[in-house]
Protein backbone atom coordinates (compact mmCIF):
# COMPACT_ATOMS: atom_id res chain seq x y z
CA UNK A 1 0.00 0.00 0.00
CA UNK A 2 1.32 3.41 -0.94
CA UNK A 3 2.18 5.65 1.97
CA UNK A 4 0.10 8.84 2.11
CA UNK A 5 1.89 11.83 3.56
CA UNK A 6 -0.14 14.27 5.65
CA UNK A 7 2.06 17.34 5.51
CA UNK A 8 -0.23 20.28 6.22
CA UNK A 9 0.37 21.71 9.68
CA UNK A 10 -2.37 22.84 12.06
CA UNK A 11 -5.26 20.90 10.54
CA UNK A 12 -7.58 18.07 11.38
CA UNK A 13 -8.39 15.85 8.39
CA UNK A 14 -11.11 13.22 8.23
CA UNK A 15 -11.33 10.64 5.46
CA UNK A 16 -13.96 8.00 4.84
CA UNK A 17 -11.59 5.37 6.20
CA UNK A 18 -10.84 7.20 9.44
CA UNK A 19 -8.97 9.96 11.22
CA UNK A 20 -5.38 10.83 10.33
CA UNK A 21 -3.35 12.15 13.25
CA UNK A 22 0.28 13.21 13.74
CA UNK A 23 2.79 10.92 15.39
CA UNK A 24 4.06 11.58 18.92
CA UNK A 25 6.80 14.16 19.39
CA UNK A 26 10.20 13.77 20.95
CA UNK A 27 12.40 16.63 21.99
CA UNK A 28 16.13 17.01 22.52
CA UNK A 29 16.85 20.41 24.06
CA UNK A 30 15.21 22.94 21.74
CA UNK A 31 15.21 20.56 18.76
CA UNK A 32 11.85 19.03 17.89
CA UNK A 33 11.48 15.55 16.43
CA UNK A 34 8.18 14.12 15.22
CA UNK A 35 5.02 15.96 14.22
CA UNK A 36 3.88 16.67 17.76
CA UNK A 37 1.21 15.30 20.08
CA UNK A 38 -2.30 14.96 18.64
CA UNK A 39 -4.83 17.77 19.22
CA UNK A 40 -6.69 17.31 22.50
CA UNK A 41 -3.85 15.52 24.26
CA UNK A 42 -2.46 16.85 27.54
CA UNK A 43 0.85 17.85 25.90
CA UNK A 44 -0.58 19.57 22.82
CA UNK A 45 -0.92 23.09 24.26
CA UNK A 46 2.61 23.05 25.70
CA UNK A 47 4.06 21.80 22.42
CA UNK A 48 2.23 24.48 20.42
CA UNK A 49 3.32 27.23 22.82
CA UNK A 50 6.96 26.18 22.62
CA UNK A 51 6.89 26.17 18.83
CA UNK A 52 5.16 29.55 18.68
CA UNK A 53 7.70 31.08 21.06
CA UNK A 54 10.59 29.90 18.90
CA UNK A 55 9.00 31.26 15.72
CA UNK A 56 8.46 34.63 17.40
CA UNK A 57 12.11 34.63 18.49
CA UNK A 58 13.91 33.55 15.31
CA UNK A 59 11.21 33.26 12.65
CA UNK A 60 11.44 29.49 12.09
CA UNK A 61 11.39 26.14 13.91
CA UNK A 62 14.52 24.15 14.75
CA UNK A 63 13.93 20.45 14.09
CA UNK A 64 15.99 17.28 13.88
CA UNK A 65 17.05 16.23 10.39
CA UNK A 66 14.65 13.29 10.52
CA UNK A 67 11.76 15.78 10.55
CA UNK A 68 12.74 16.85 7.04
CA UNK A 69 12.87 13.30 5.68
CA UNK A 70 9.16 13.24 4.84
CA UNK A 71 9.81 15.94 2.22
CA UNK A 72 12.43 13.81 0.47
CA UNK A 73 10.41 12.18 -2.31
CA UNK A 74 13.14 12.16 -4.94
CA UNK A 75 13.42 8.38 -5.15
CA UNK A 76 9.65 8.07 -5.69
CA UNK A 77 9.43 10.55 -8.58
CA UNK A 78 8.49 9.30 -12.03
CA UNK A 79 8.17 11.00 -15.48
CA UNK A 80 5.51 13.70 -15.26
CA UNK A 81 3.42 12.75 -18.28
CA UNK A 82 3.06 9.12 -17.23
CA UNK A 83 1.96 10.08 -13.71
CA UNK A 84 -0.53 12.77 -14.76
CA UNK A 85 -2.23 10.46 -17.30
CA UNK A 86 -3.39 8.16 -14.49
CA UNK A 87 -4.84 10.79 -12.15
CA UNK A 88 -8.52 10.98 -11.18
CA UNK A 89 -8.51 14.78 -11.30
CA UNK A 90 -7.18 17.61 -13.44
CA UNK A 91 -4.08 19.26 -11.94
CA UNK A 92 -3.64 22.99 -12.41
CA UNK A 93 -1.97 24.03 -15.66
CA UNK A 94 1.46 25.52 -14.98
CA UNK A 95 2.11 26.67 -18.55
CA UNK A 96 1.51 30.36 -17.84
CA UNK A 97 3.34 30.39 -14.51
CA UNK A 98 7.01 30.70 -13.43
CA UNK A 99 7.03 26.91 -13.01
CA UNK A 100 7.15 26.63 -16.79
CA UNK A 101 10.72 27.98 -16.76
CA UNK A 102 11.91 25.46 -14.16
CA UNK A 103 13.38 22.06 -14.96
CA UNK A 104 11.01 19.18 -14.20
CA UNK A 105 12.47 16.55 -11.89
CA UNK A 106 9.42 14.30 -11.90
CA UNK A 107 6.07 13.63 -10.28
CA UNK A 108 4.37 11.35 -7.77
CA UNK A 109 0.69 10.44 -7.41
CA UNK A 110 -1.00 9.19 -4.25
CA UNK A 111 -4.34 7.59 -3.57
CA UNK A 112 -6.88 8.49 -0.91
CA UNK A 113 -9.62 5.87 -0.43
CA UNK A 114 -8.71 4.30 -3.77
CA UNK A 115 -8.81 7.58 -5.69
CA UNK A 116 -5.68 9.08 -7.27
CA UNK A 117 -6.45 12.57 -6.05
CA UNK A 118 -3.00 13.76 -4.99
CA UNK A 119 -0.10 14.93 -7.11
CA UNK A 120 3.42 16.09 -6.30
CA UNK A 121 5.43 17.87 -9.01
CA UNK A 122 9.08 18.68 -8.31
CA UNK A 123 11.22 21.20 -10.16
CA UNK A 124 14.78 22.50 -10.17
CA UNK A 125 14.92 26.29 -10.04
CA UNK A 126 17.61 28.39 -11.80
CA UNK A 127 19.29 29.09 -8.44
CA UNK A 128 19.65 25.36 -7.76
CA UNK A 129 16.88 25.07 -5.18
CA UNK A 130 14.18 22.41 -5.48
CA UNK A 131 10.51 23.37 -5.29
CA UNK A 132 7.64 20.89 -5.04
CA UNK A 133 3.99 21.64 -5.71
CA UNK A 134 1.50 19.35 -3.97
CA UNK A 135 -2.21 19.42 -4.73
CA UNK A 136 -5.12 17.35 -3.47
CA UNK A 137 -8.52 17.48 -5.17
CA UNK A 138 -10.85 17.29 -2.17
CA UNK A 139 -13.91 16.91 -4.40
CA UNK A 140 -12.45 13.67 -5.78
CA UNK A 141 -11.40 11.93 -2.57
CA UNK A 142 -13.97 13.28 -0.12
CA UNK A 143 -11.31 14.57 2.28
CA UNK A 144 -12.51 17.28 4.64
CA UNK A 145 -10.19 19.57 6.55
CA UNK A 146 -10.39 21.92 9.47
CA UNK A 147 -7.73 24.62 9.44
CA UNK A 148 -7.42 26.93 12.43
CA UNK A 149 -7.75 30.55 11.20
CA UNK A 150 -5.31 31.79 13.84
CA UNK A 151 -2.59 29.68 12.20
CA UNK A 152 -3.12 31.22 8.76
CA UNK A 153 -1.97 34.87 8.71
CA UNK A 154 -0.76 34.76 5.10
CA UNK A 155 -2.93 35.11 1.99
CA UNK A 156 -2.64 33.38 -1.38
CA UNK A 157 -5.00 34.93 -3.92
CA UNK A 158 -7.25 35.93 -1.03
CA UNK A 159 -7.30 32.48 0.61
CA UNK A 160 -5.89 32.03 4.16
CA UNK A 161 -2.49 30.35 4.16
CA UNK A 162 0.14 29.18 6.61
CA UNK A 163 3.90 29.37 6.18
CA UNK A 164 6.05 26.95 8.18
CA UNK A 165 9.84 27.10 7.98
CA UNK A 166 11.89 24.25 9.42
CA UNK A 167 15.67 24.07 9.82
CA UNK A 168 17.93 21.33 11.15
CA UNK A 169 21.14 22.10 13.07
CA UNK A 170 23.19 21.07 10.00
CA UNK A 171 21.61 23.90 8.00
CA UNK A 172 19.25 21.76 5.93
CA UNK A 173 15.89 23.54 5.70
CA UNK A 174 12.42 23.39 4.22
CA UNK A 175 9.79 26.12 3.91
CA UNK A 176 6.16 25.12 3.30
CA UNK A 177 3.27 27.38 2.38
CA UNK A 178 -0.14 25.64 2.53
CA UNK A 179 -3.64 26.80 1.69
CA UNK A 180 -7.03 25.57 0.43
CA UNK A 181 -8.73 27.07 -2.63
CA UNK A 182 -12.33 25.87 -2.51
CA UNK A 183 -11.98 22.11 -3.22
CA UNK A 184 -8.22 22.08 -3.93
CA UNK A 185 -5.65 21.79 -1.14
CA UNK A 186 -2.14 23.01 -1.92
CA UNK A 187 1.32 22.91 -0.45
CA UNK A 188 4.43 24.47 -1.92
CA UNK A 189 7.77 23.27 -0.55
CA UNK A 190 11.09 25.05 -1.05
CA UNK A 191 14.31 23.49 0.25
CA UNK A 192 15.48 26.73 1.84
CA UNK A 193 14.93 28.81 4.97
CA UNK A 194 12.94 31.62 3.39
CA UNK A 195 13.26 33.69 6.56
CA UNK A 196 17.07 33.68 6.72
CA UNK A 197 17.47 33.82 2.94
CA UNK A 198 14.77 36.49 2.58
CA UNK A 199 12.90 34.40 0.00
CA UNK A 200 9.45 34.62 1.61
CA UNK A 201 8.03 37.18 -0.88
CA UNK A 202 9.26 35.07 -3.79
CA UNK A 203 7.66 31.90 -2.37
CA UNK A 204 4.33 33.64 -1.81
CA UNK A 205 4.43 35.11 -5.32
CA UNK A 206 5.12 31.67 -6.80
CA UNK A 207 2.13 30.24 -4.93
CA UNK A 208 -0.06 33.13 -6.10
CA UNK A 209 0.87 32.43 -9.74
CA UNK A 210 -1.25 29.26 -9.85
CA UNK A 211 -4.43 29.47 -11.95
CA UNK A 212 -7.84 28.52 -10.62
CA UNK A 213 -8.39 24.80 -10.23
CA UNK A 214 -11.12 22.71 -11.85
CA UNK A 215 -12.71 20.26 -9.37
CA UNK A 216 -13.14 16.65 -10.44
CA UNK A 217 -16.69 16.68 -9.08
CA UNK A 218 -18.49 19.91 -9.89
CA UNK A 219 -21.51 18.91 -7.83
CA UNK A 220 -19.48 19.41 -4.62
CA UNK A 221 -20.25 22.68 -2.84
CA UNK A 222 -17.66 25.36 -3.47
Amino acid sequence: MQKVRLLVFGLVAAVACGYVAPSPAKASGDITCGLGPPPGSSDFATFEARQAAEVRRVGYETVCEANLARFDIGSDLRPLAAVVSKLDFQPVDLTGTPFNAFSSIGALAEEVSGVKSRLYRSFRMPDGHTVTLFEDDLSADGLRMYRDPKDEPERINGFPARLVTLQAPNGKAMSIISWVEHQRSYELWLDANVILEKKKPALLALAASLPKSVPARKDVNQ
